[in-house]
């Protein structure tokens, strides 16, 4: 079968570290993969529909990412890729529940406790499935470990997408909604990132939110918090034109795409109602219990954590979704003091407390895509095949000049 396998070996990570390797020397794409096989009975096999391109796997195939990054690595190597996905249902383990041959599904990287059938750990069991011990090889100390390489031996995140056909625990995966489109359903997963972020940290009516980030988690969480009724004030931080006309569709009030460093920071003041003042040295700082109250970093760079900081109100929240850095260079962390801030991260989906009800973060989301899909149109704006995957990853990072939003690999 043709598909994207990740090869994490040490070496290789050395030489891209060093600047000695080529572009595409962590992945590998062949055309003659065997096709996976169902190895437990609570799996499935899916042949993938689409599957869109994460932020997250062009900094694996970069090594941007932390070292601290490697705990959720999967075990086998090499090891499939892709985590973003519509795809059909076309074998099914006995003891997989309720899907049938022909189910159209999305699929959620994250494999907890109850996808093993584990007894739940203390995350699972306070619905925090993203920081679940299985995903970091540990299972309840009994025999059922064992079936599955034994403790340290199984783990991790997982995925697929990026190959014709793949395997996962049956839990990973949520039924797609008959009238919805794979277009606007294989946004299910970013969407479901976003509405985590959000429900965990809701802002007040009253407040002023801002998000940092033009970029598919970034109009997902303007979303998210329409979804989630929120009557906020959101302004968006968007570089390019096509992203701010998303943001404005998706529930921004105001968005900025200014270039100049100093008038981006008097705008923020402008619409907030903050005060900015000039230190001896450095930029000015939003200082005082005026300014944004919530900032949602949709980017997670240096430079976007160190502009969060100087510009939510003092006593304000910064909540970091983006995953784009790891050690910072520049951030003044000083500022955090300074204001008294409450920094928070969300990463991945769970189970929220909604309206009274627990829900999974995926199906409020395909719920949510189901009800509005016209908001959702257009947001997937390129599709390549897979085997054109270096023109699909280039149209990833070179977003500006392909006026591109979400890209994905198509199998139809």
């Amino acid at each position: 079968m043709k598909g994207i396998m990740y090869d994490l070996k040490v070496w290789k990570v050395i030489l891209k570290k060093a600047n000695l390797a080529p572009k595409y020397l962590m992945i590998r794409y062949r055309e003659d993969w065997p096709v996976p096989k169902i190895k437990h009975p609570r799996q499935i096999k899916v042949k993938t529909r689409i599957a869109g391109i994460c932020t997250s796997d062009i900094h694996q195939i970069n090594v941007n990412l932390p070292y601290s990054a490697s705990i959720l690595a999967r075990k086998e190597n090499p090891f499939p890729m892709g985590h973003e996905l519509v795809g059909e249902v076309v074998e099914v383990g006995n003891q997989a529940g309720d899907f049938s041959i022909g189910d159209r599904v999305v699929h959620s990287p994250l494999a907890a406790c109850e996808s093993y059938g584990f007894a739940l750990c203390p995350s699972c069991r306070n619905g925090n499935h993203e920081t679940c011990y299985a995903l970091v090889g540990r299972g309840d100390g009994t025999d059922l470990e064992n079936q599955y390489g034994g403790r340290g031996g199984f783990g991790g995140f997982s995925g697929g997408g990026f190959s014709e056909y793949f395997v996962g625990f049956s839990k990973q995966f949520t039924k797609v909604p008959s009238s919805l489109a794979d277009d606007v359903a294989v946004l299910s997963e970013p969407f479901a990132v976003s509405l985590h972020a959000v429900a965990r940290n809701r802002p007040r009516d009253s407040d002023k939110v801002l998000v940092i980030g033009g970029g598919i988690i970034g109009l997902m969480t303007v979303a998210a918090l329409r979804a989630l009724d929120s009557k906020c004030r959101i302004i968006t931080i968007a570089k390019y034109d096509f992203q701010a006309k998303a943001a404005k569709r998706l529930g921004s009030d105001d968005v900025i795409s200014e270039r100049s460093h100093d008038r981006f920071y008097e705008t923020v003041a402008e619409i907030t109602d903050g005060v900015l003042f000039r230190p001896r040295m450095g930029k000015r700082i939003l200082y005082g219990d005026s300014g944004p109250d919530v900032v949602f970093d949709a980017v997670g760079i240096d430079s976007t954590l160190d502009d969060a900081l100087h510009l939510v109100r003092s006593n304000g929240r910064i909540v970091i979704i983006g995953m784009g850095f790891g050690k910072t260079k520049a951030t003044d962390w000083a500022l955090q003091l300074y204001k008294q801030l409450s920094i928070t991260g969300s990463m991945m989906h769970g189970v929220e407390m909604i309206d009274g009800n627990r829900i999974d973060t995926m199906e409020l989301a395909l719920r949510t895509l189901e009800e509005t899909p016209d908001l959702f149109e257009n947001l997937l704006t390129h599709k390549y095949r897979i085997e054109d995957f270096k023109a699909a990853f280039r149209c990833c990072q070179q977003k500006a000049k392909a006026n591109a939003i979400k890209v994905a690999f198509d199998f139809s």
